[in-house]
This record gives structure tokens, sequence and C-alpha cells, in this order.
């Protein structure tokens, strides 16, 4: 199986504590070098974990047509702004810069 085959849960699961010793505490600051400096590495993985649980959500109701209007899209918007930020910023501001989400959302009835 390949990077592209993997799912979307797959990656989020790399997010889980079990990951900490190996992974995360040695090497997270330096996958995600604009992630807060003050927010120790557990909590970060941790948010990093809880938002891509809301990306993965939000991604699966797209997939299978299903309505995402209940949804706070804003925040799942923002959701994924920080995690892109967090690796690259200006990959991040080139999205915000780039996408209609924000304009849409101003004018959801």
């Amino acid at each position: 199986m390949g990077i592209p085959e993997l799912n979307f849960v797959f990656w989020q699961k790399m997010f889980t504590s079990r990951h900490d010793d190996q992974l995360w505490l040695p090497y997270f600051r330096t996958v995600f070098p604009n992630a807060n400096a003050n927010i120790t590495i557990k909590a970060l993985r941790g948010e990093m974990y809880n938002d891509l649980e809301r990306i993965r959500k939000l991604r699966n109701r797209i997939a299978h047509h299903e309505p995402v209007f209940s949804r706070k899209l804003d925040e799942d918007y923002q959701a994924i702004i920080k995690i892109i930020g967090y690796r690259c910023k200006d990959t991040a501001e080139w999205l915000s810069l780039n996408q209609s989400v924000g304009s849409m959302l101003s004018i959801k009835p």
C-alpha cells in the first residue's frame, strides 16, 4: 500500500499519544515549525488530533453527500488553516488568499 492509498483516519491516528516517545516528542517542532512554542508538544499533538477529527468528519459528510449546513463551517475552515500554517505559513497564506469559503460563509442563510 502506497501513501496515497492510506485513509484519512490513518493520519489522524498518527497523532495519538502512543506515538509521542518515538515520533512527536523528538520531531513535532521540526515537522510543524510554526506551532505555538508556548504550548507543550503533548498538548499540541492532542490539539492536532482533535482538529483532524473535526476535518475528517467534515470530509466524510461531504464525501457521502450529506448536509453540512448545521456544522460550524467557519471553525472547520480555521482548523484547516491552522494545521497548514503549523507546517508552512506561506501555504496557509496562499490558501487564505485563494479560497472562496470565507465569502460563501458570509452569505450563508
